[in-house]
């Protein structure tokens, strides 16, 4: 997959009853890279996400998928580790600062 990533990422299973989130920031280098997500509908779910679980198939889709998953348990998947606390700072190139003074912003989808 293209770095930095794009916007727009559907998980696989509910996290906090989420599905639908943008990516409002990253950063790392090479193994070690990551991903700040937020939910479209709730921002108070706010996750961290490696890039290596993100760009997973079997985890995230690239984009906002309208289906609904089979697994719908509350909890996250004991294999998807993620965090939770305090990432709510914005990249420069997410176009969801006020004002927008950069001319190159990630795009939402591929």
């Amino acid at each position: 997959m293209i770095w930095p990533p794009v916007k727009a990422w559907t998980s696989k299973v509910y996290i906090n009853d989420q599905v639908h989130f943008v990516a409002i920031n990253y950063g790392g280098e090479l193994l070690e890279r990551w991903v700040v997500l937020m939910s479209v509908l709730d921002s108070n779910v706010i996750i961290k996400v490696s890039w290596s679980q993100l760009i997973d198939l079997s985890k995230w889709k690239v984009g906002w998928d309208e289906r609904n998953y089979i697994e719908s348990s509350k909890s996250v998947n004991n294999e998807i580790d993620i965090k939770t606390n305090g990432f709510s700072h914005l990249s420069t190139d997410s176009g969801l600062t006020i004002p927008i003074s950069e001319h190159s912003i990630r795009p939402w989808f591929y």
